[in-house]
């Protein structure tokens, strides 16, 4: 991922989680498992550039494979890849 699509995903998510921040109305069950989806994402895409501004290469190529199986895969089937997050969590890494 270049430092340019990295930045406009980031975009991206920060908008889709303001977009379901409305303090006025709460949120259906499906809004909050979508805004818990969006601020993993927010943070495994702050973690990346992180890493790349520290030249950290396993660091961001780790985040960087958490990241496309949590939006490949994650989406399809949240509640597997809720564990197997959980899993790769745990696991330590590449």
């Amino acid at each position: 991922m270049t430092d340019e699509e990295l930045q406009q995903t980031m975009q991206e998510v920060t908008e889709n989680i303001d977009k379901l921040s409305d303090p006025d109305k709460p949120l259906t069950k499906e809004e909050k498992k979508c805004r818990q989806m969006l601020l993993v994402k927010k943070e495994i895409l702050q973690k990346i550039k992180e890493a790349k501004e520290k030249g950290q290469k396993h660091e961001e190529l780790y985040n960087s494979v958490y990241y496309s199986l949590l939006t490949s895969w994650g989406e399809k089937h949240p509640f597997l890849a809720s564990l197997a997050m959980r899993n790769f969590r745990w696991g330590g890494g590449l």
